[in-house]
């Protein structure tokens, strides 16, 4: 599948949707004077081509998740795609990213308590072959948490479009 090609309707879309994700398309369809078809249209094409989802986002400690951590692998290099494959198995991984530096990989999980925390350090990742080592952060508290990506701020004002 060919990426998107993000004209500047989208990216007012988008700009939209991230400022207020429950704008109806009637609305949005106004401020950018188009359809409402084409509103709809143009929604359904970004979340079919990965570009956008929409969903509640909760913050975790509000929800009684009361472990937030993150976490930092060194793998062994031919261990790798297995790695990654048994750690985006584990339901309670919210973000696995490949980085650069010290480490290989870095994870954020979401636990209910740091007893669960052990028994996933402990226990779940040392079946995991090639993980050579772990070092763990727990998230004392949220300060900022966004989803705006893009940045497509720009592309709208307050009181309507811009140009």
């Amino acid at each position: 599948m060919q990426p998107l090609v993000l004209d500047d309707l989208y990216k007012k879309i988008l700009a939209y949707l991230q400022q207020e994700g429950r704008m109806t398309f009637v609305t949005l369809a106004a401020y950018l004077g188009v359809s409402e078809g084409t509103i709809r249209k143009r929604v359904k094409r970004l979340e079919d081509n990965g570009v956008m989802k929409t969903m509640g986002v909760t913050d975790p400690l509000q929800m009684g998740l009361d472990t937030v951590a993150f976490i930092w692998f060194k793998v062994d290099r031919h261990y790798m795609d297995s790695v990654i494959a048994s750690l985006s198995a584990l339901d309670v991984l919210r973000y696995l990213v490949v980085t650069t530096g010290g480490h290989d990989l870095v994870a954020m999980v979401v636990l209910p308590n740091r007893t669960k925390l052990v028994a996933l350090l402990n226990d779940e990742f040392a079946n995991i072959e090639g993980i050579i080592s772990t070092e763990t952060s727990i998230v004392l508290q949220i300060h900022k948490q966004i989803y705006d990506w893009a940045p497509f701020g720009h592309y709208i004002e307050k009181d309507g479009v811009q140009g």
